[in-house]
C-alpha cells in the first residue's frame, strides 16, 4: 500500500488540478485500492521452485495459528516455531503502517471536507488493527502451546 501510495501521489501531484491536500487524499485512496487488489493478486498466486518448501513451511505455520494449536510431528512443529517471529514482525508492522499511513489521511480527508472517504480510510484501519490485534493473539496462544512442558 506505501509502494502504491507513492506512485499515486507522483501522479496526482503531477496532474493536479485543485490543491495538495486534495492530490494527497486521492493517492491515498488509489493506494488503499490498488494495496488490496495486490493483496488479492498475491493471495492466489503459485510459489515456484526453491519458493515452494518456504511455502509450504509458512502454510504450516498459518494453519497452526488457524487452529492454535502446534501440529502433531516434529518437522510441522518446527516449521511452526520458526515463523512465529516473522508472524509477530507482520503482525506489528501492519498495525504500525496502517496507523502511519492511514491516520494523517483520515485528519486530512476530514479537513478538505470528504467525510465518506474519511470514514473509508477509517474502517480500513480498523480492519487493520483488529488483524493484527487478533495475528498477535494467536501468535502468543501458539507460541505457548509450542513451548516445551517443565517440571516434572
Amino acid at each position: 500500500m506505501a509502494f502504491s501510495g507513492a506512485v499515486w501521489l507522483a501522479i496526482r501531484l503531477w496532474e493536479r488540478d485543485g490543491s495538495v491536500q486534495v492530490a494527497v487524499v486521492r493517492a491515498g485512496l488509489g493506494a488503499v485500492i490498488y494495496g488490496f487488489m495486490f493483496f488479492g493478486v498475491n493471495w492466489f498466486q503459485k510459489p515456484r521452485g526453491a519458493e515452494a518448501e518456504r511455502a509450504a513451511a509458512w502454510a504450516i505455520a498459518e494453519t497452526a495459528l488457524r487452529r492454535g494449536e502446534p501440529p502433531a510431528d516434529e518437522e510441522g512443529r518446527a516449521a511452526a516455531a520458526d515463523n512465529l517471529a516473522a508472524i509477530r514482525r507482520g503482525a506489528l508492522f501492519g498495525a504500525a503502517g496502517g496507523v502511519v499511513l492511514l491516520g494523517p489521511l483520515i485528519v486530512l480527508a476530514v479537513r478538505i471536507g470528504w467525510e465518506a472517504t474519511a470514514a473509508g480510510f477509517g474502517l480500513v484501519l480498523v480492519v487493520v488493527l483488529a488483524v493484527a490485534v487478533r495475528t498477535g493473539w494467536r501468535e502468543r496462544r501458539l507460541r505457548a502451546a509450542l513451548a516445551p512442558v517443565r517440571g516434572g
